[in-house]
């Protein structure tokens, strides 16, 4: 079933519950509560008012001998309450009794606040989102009680921001701004009116900056382009920072700054003034180790063009047959007060297996564990947090029957093994598991993928049983709702039109960002219209200056322009890491993508979403529709059979 298909059904379906299940559940809070005495149902628990799991077995005790409305009211008020003490696992077997027919619009209002985050809890995100966005909502905003009205509309900003349609979720955030009254209310909107605008490429904040009429948002995403454009040094922020309040001091990040602006200064004062910077110049690294340290210094001179005060760095070649452990301890010896490095995987473990580093390191690659020491974080462009990046965001659009078709080579292998294992936790399936050669017949590997060859021997068994003409149309498998391709551009190119010759054209396909080259060919990339992908930023911060630097300098082929976005977005991170181990929620915003922390010391890619449209890349900003890939159907004359 699709994604939109599930959406439809779950708008036509009605939750239903027995009398008997109604009583089970109140059995069971009874079970941990002594009884209470019947609650006045004319009295309900009020808003701000302390409620207790005994309130709630009261409301739901009294709900088994009302009918409808009051059956439903009391329900929903034992519902909120539980939700309210965190027991979700109960609240929603209380909110499932209900009958949202039987409420007034202000109540609908509250049963979808309640049971939309109670399902948002357990991923149901279009679920909840179908409650949250019921047309009935539309005529009841200006009834709704204000910490209803909140609650409802933040739970619409996050459920569109997790599904990816930033749009919507902006205009909401927006809607919010309207409404927040307290300081962390107003704070609270304010982190994710930041967070949903990091997630928009610079090209797209200048246009949007130029273009808005609302001057609220005018002034979000200028302030959204100080955090994009100049991350490379954290003097330069704090200056672009000064400037943009000066210009907009009625706006509401100027009394309510978002969280990760509020840590500038501090980590200003801690700034490293010696940098080491440890990588491969000679030997089999040689060429990535040149391209990683170009990079780096490209953001290094990009800082000190903007007249921030930066660093003194000194390169240190960790490709020469001289020991590791000796070049580290000459640039300790050097005075580094931070080191960047190594790139080697070997070298990463060496440090991972030292007790302690007597400077915070940044390394370069992933060792096979993480260190949950401050002394060393990870940092390097995994193939795995794409895979797991697809899984999340493919389960969130409501598929949960995968099919990966993935490369042989070993960065495939490591992808579809991270999805496999990520899908799986989320709860998906994996129906179909293929790998592929570089001389595979793609033709072959995907008729025999989908289950073509079967209908086809369905329809000849039928021939010969009837001995009857027929127009024949095969079908492929139906026990897949999407395509996972791990797969370089040339491989891509063959695969997607297979599948629409293969009656799959309308199989969402996702894949990782290897299937864009990173240069722009319409004619030869129109085969892979409609595959959504992971996206370095790199590709669309066509206005980044240290990008720009870069190609100017080194006209980096597509391969090799990741390792420098790699090194300037290491120039980036190490000044950063004590704000995100301080605050794991934080990112820091590069051209690899929005880099987070996790307790082990390891930095986790989150990368932008793109498409292939009319043969070119396009950011994702909203929720969109597959192409349409539809051909004729093989037909035979006769009477009509489907297989």
């Amino acid at each position: 079933m699709s994604a939109l298909s599930r959406r439809s059904t779950f708008r036509r379906a009605a939750p239903i519950v027995s009398r008997l299940a109604a009583s089970a559940l109140t059995l069971a809070l009874a079970a941990c509560q002594t009884q209470a005495p019947q609650p006045n149902i004319q009295a309900p628990v009020q808003a701000g008012a302390t409620a207790s799991r005994s309130d709630a077995i009261q409301f739901l005790h009294s709900a088994e001998n009302q009918s409808s409305p009051v059956r439903d009211q009391l329900r929903l008020r034992a519902a909120a309450i539980l939700y309210k003490l965190g027991d979700n696992a109960t609240a929603k077997q209380a909110a499932i009794g209900i009958d949202p027919e039987q409420l007034n619009d202000v109540e609908y209002a509250r049963y979808a606040q309640v049971y939309g985050r109670v399902l948002a809890a357990e991923d149901d995100f279009f679920k909840a989102l179908d409650l949250a966005t019921a047309p009935r909502l539309d005529r009841a905003w200006l009834q709704l009680p204000p910490d209803t009205a909140l609650s409802l509309r933040s739970l619409r900003a996050d459920l569109w921001g997790l599904l990816g349609d930033l749009d919507s979720a902006i205009a909401e955030r927006r809607l919010i701004a309207d409404l927040a009254q307290t300081d962390a209310d107003i704070s609270a909107n304010n982190d994710g009116f930041w967070q949903l605008l990091m997630q928009l490429p610079s090209s797209e904040l200048h246009l949007r900056a130029e273009q808005s009429q609302d001057m609220q948002m005018r002034g979000w995403y200028q302030l959204a382009l100080v955090g994009r454009d100049t991350q490379g040094d954290i003097s330069s922020q704090l200056t672009a920072l000064s400037r943009w309040r000066q210009q907009w001091p009625g706006h509401s990040a100027t009394a309510h700054p978002p969280q990760a602006l509020q840590l500038l200064e501090h980590l200003a004062s801690q700034r490293a003034d010696r940098i080491a910077l440890l990588l491969p110049l000679s030997g089999p690294l040689g060429s990535a180790g040149r391209a990683i340290r170009d990079g780096f210094m490209a953001a290094y001179y990009t800082s000190l063009q903007a007249g921030a005060p930066a660093p003194k760095v000194k390169v240190y070649d960790t490709g020469t047959e001289q020991p590791f452990e000796e070049i580290y301890q000459s640039a300790v010896n050097d005075g580094a007060q931070a080191i960047v490095g190594p790139l080697d995987k070997r070298k990463v473990a060496n440090l991972l297996a030292t007790e302690k580093l007597p400077v915070p390191t940044l390394a370069l690659n992933y060792g096979d564990s993480g260190r949950t020491t401050g002394d060393l974080v990870q940092f390097g462009l995994a193939i795995e947090d794409e895979a797991r990046q697809v899984a999340q965001h493919a389960y969130r659009q409501g598929h949960r029957q995968a099919m990966i078709l993935a490369s042989d080579a070993s960065w495939g292998q490591r992808g579809a093994e991270a999805f496999r294992e990520e899908w799986h936790r989320l709860g998906g399936t994996v129906t179909v598991n293929r790998t592929f050669y570089g001389n595979s017949n793609f033709s072959k590997l995907v008729s025999d993928a989908l289950l073509i060859p079967e209908s086809k021997s369905r329809e000849s068994a039928l021939r010969r049983k009837l001995a009857a003409p027929l127009k024949f149309t095969p079908r492929r498998r139906n026990d897949v709702d999407m395509l996972f391709v791990l797969a370089q551009p040339q491989q891509a190119r063959q695969l997607n039109p297979m599948l629409t010759f293969f009656y799959a054209g309308d199989l969402p396909i996702y894949a990782t960002s290897q299937v864009f080259d990173g240069n722009i060919n319409r004619n030869r990339d129109r085969d892979m219209n409609g595959i959504r992908f992971t996206a370095m930023p790199w590709l669309f911060e066509n206005d980044n200056v240290t990008k720009r630097n870069i190609e100017k300098q080194a006209s980096p082929a597509p391969a090799f322009a990741r390792l420098y976005a790699l090194g300037a977005d290491a120039f980036r991170l190490y000044p950063r890491l004590p704000m995100l181990r301080q605050f794991p929620n934080q990112q820091v915003h590069g051209l690899t993508g929005a880099l987070s922390l996790t307790a082990d010391g390891r930095i986790v890619r989150e990368e932008m979403w793109a498409r292939i449209d009319k043969g070119a890349p396009v950011p994702i900003t909203t929720v969109v529709e597959p192409l349409p890939q539809a051909t004729e159907p093989v037909e035979l004359t006769g009477t009509s059979e489907a297989f």
